[in-house]
């Protein structure tokens, strides 16, 4: 068949004939989307450094672009980065091709509209400074590639994720998941689309690694927002700096819910003006102050 590898027909795809077969084939594919993501590995490092670096100042904005399931997937990626890690919503855009609706039903003509998208990119202010990630897993979306175009136009750091090794597209970064065929010829929301989700997962964990919302396994620049994040943040607090729960939840209190002060803070010594100068000094990092203040490794 032309076009894309993943328009092409797997040839034991085309040999199954019933359920156990294709639950077999799942599993086998398993390891095609590990390692299309090892195959990977460098560009998805240098994604989450980008990431890292971008919103690691005062304004740039990570902006996704996306049609159907790869919009889908950038949006509920970074819908998470709110709570988990305190990253504000003007800072954190997904444009998906057919708007939100797209989000529940399928836009599928809107794809093909470049021009929206480079519309899109001009009525968001797109430019220096932010980063835009374009997700096409077979490289041919009009509404991704014409929308890169104009972010590059508009001196915006751009990033073009695809499944199609041919594909390419004037970016200052591609990153190809090598897929392959999908089980049902064409059907991105497979294997293409498990591979692309594990990518924004590991890029953007690895974003909030670099920039000190992760420490010791833990979400310590998470926005307690209900009361499960509550009880969590609570949880941190005591677990990081070995206080118990009231004193953790004076500390978070003292520090208006910003758990990496709480807890530099009983560090501290409940000193919060300092925890926030040493805080302040080290880039939001708690590794650094754990040293300084002599802070023993937590135990489970």
């Amino acid at each position: 068949m032309d076009g894309p590898s993943t328009e092409q027909v797997d040839p034991t795809a085309a040999a199954v004939s019933d359920p156990e077969q294709l639950w077999q084939l799942f599993e086998q594919q398993e390891s095609t989307v590990q390692r299309a993501l090892s195959g990977a590995r460098e560009g998805i490092l240098e994604l989450s450094e980008r990431m890292a670096r971008t919103l690691d100042g005062e304004s740039g904005r990570v902006i996704g672009l996306g049609a159907g399931t790869s919009g889908r997937l950038l949006a509920l990626d970074m819908a998470e980065w709110g709570p988990t890690f305190s990253i504000a919503t003007d800072r954190r855009l997904a444009l998906i091709a057919g708007g939100d609706a797209a989000l529940t039903a399928a836009q599928e003509d809107a794809e093909d509209d470049g021009a929206a998208a480079r519309d899109r990119i001009a009525e968001v202010a797109t430019g220096v400074g932010d980063l835009v990630i374009g997700i096409s897993a077979s490289g041919s979306a009009a509404w991704v590639r014409e929308g890169l175009t104009a972010a590059a136009e508009a001196s915006a750091d751009t990033v073009f994720i695809t499944c199609d090794p041919d594909a390419a597209i004037g970016s200052s970064l591609r990153i190809v998941l090598d897929t392959g065929a999908e089980p049902v010829a064409g059907s991105t929301r497979l294997k293409a689309a498990t591979a692309t989700h594990r990518l924004l997962q590991r890029a953007s964990t690895i974003c909030a690694l670099r920039n000190g919302w992760i420490h010791r396994g833990m979400m310590v620049a998470l926005t307690a927002s209900n009361r499960k994040l509550r009880n969590r943040a609570v949880q941190i607090v005591m677990h990081l700096a070995s206080v118990d729960k009231t004193t953790a939840n004076e500390s978070i209190s003292r520090c208006h819910g910003d758990l990496r002060h709480a807890i530099a803070t009983c560090w501290a010594d409940g000193d919060v003006k300092l925890a926030a100068r040493r805080l302040t000094a080290s880039g939001g990092h708690l590794g650094p102050l754990e040293r300084e203040f002599g802070v023993s490794e937590p135990q489970n």
